[in-house]
């Protein structure tokens, strides 16, 4: 049941022989067939937003399961195919490959569009999930200050992450702790060279039935040769819903002056650290 090949499953016994001391058992298992879901809703972050997803989760006798999200909102519009080839546990470790074309307003003033191919593995050590990928990745980056960049590169990257027990494949709304590498070099087609490492987590703690304290921390660092050559998409904001609230989306970060409208706009950071502690009480039943 757990492989979520199936879409029922069900176990039953039958008359046991006293003399071999045998009980049967028939298992009998409905094959899970194509899904579709359709969502919509409204985020700070991101305004109107909508979702559609199709999933196919066996595609042949060998578990290969394909996965197709459209997602478009006020802010980012992309739409994200999957392949994934399971391998030891299904459900858990896989070789994925993942093409993702994405355009996006990271603030007012920088425009980013993102065409990529990413082959990874995914592997479960225990309470870790850990994913080892290297991206094919076409961007571009476009402000008023420094105009339209092109990069086409190579980004290796490699990610842990907390997983909590009976974890099956799901996504996360909040994570004990992340960690991400990822970097490119000139010899892979970078404009820059950088290595960049992302360190997120998350915490609930219950102070009553109602009452709990959520604290949030992520620490980011780059070294990079010339942050001007670096795409956006690498490079760091903070604020919003899932970031420090109270800031809109994307910011807070070093700001330089538009030409065009004479002001100072967030061009994004090499680094960053930031901290919150929220009190939450949940709504009367």
């Amino acid at each position: 049941d757990d492989s979520q090949f199936f879409s029922t499953v069900e176990v039953t016994t039958g008359t046991r022989d006293p003399a071999t001391h045998l009980v049967p058992i028939e298992i009998r298992a409905t094959s899970a067939r194509n899904s579709y879901s359709f969502g919509a809703g409204y985020g700070t972050d991101t305004g109107v937003r909508g979702t559609i997803i199709w999933l196919n989760p066996r595609i042949n006798d060998r578990g290969h399961r394909m996965r197709v999200q459209l997602q478009a909102s006020e802010t980012t519009q992309n739409l994200n195919a999957r392949y994934d080839i399971p391998f030891g546990d299904p459900v858990l470790e896989k070789f994925s490959m993942q093409a993702l074309t994405q355009e996006q307003d990271l603030t007012s003033t920088l425009h980013t569009r993102e065409l990529s191919f990413r082959p990874s593995v995914t592997q479960s050590l225990g309470n870790w999930q850990r994913v080892l990928s290297a991206s094919l990745a076409h961007n571009i980056t476009t402000d008023d200050i420094h105009g339209r960049q092109e990069d086409n590169l190579i980004v290796p990257g490699i990610t842990y992450s907390a997983v909590p027990e009976g974890y099956l494949g799901e996504d996360l709304f909040s994570r004990k702790l992340y960690a991400e590498l990822i970097g490119s070099h000139s010899l892979l087609g970078a404009n820059a060279n950088f290595l960049r490492l992302d360190l997120l987590s998350e915490r609930v703690l219950d102070l009553s039935p109602r009452w709990h304290l959520l604290l949030r921390g992520e620490v980011g660092a780059s070294a990079v040769g010339d942050f001007q050559e670096l795409p956006a998409t690498y490079r760091f904001f903070a604020g919003g819903d899932r970031s420090v609230r109270g800031f809109a989306f994307n910011s807070l970060s070093p700001r330089e002056l538009d030409p065009v409208t004479n002001t100072l706009v967030g061009t994004g950071g090499r680094h960053l650290l930031t901290g919150t502690f929220e009190l939450e009480r949940d709504l009367p039943h």
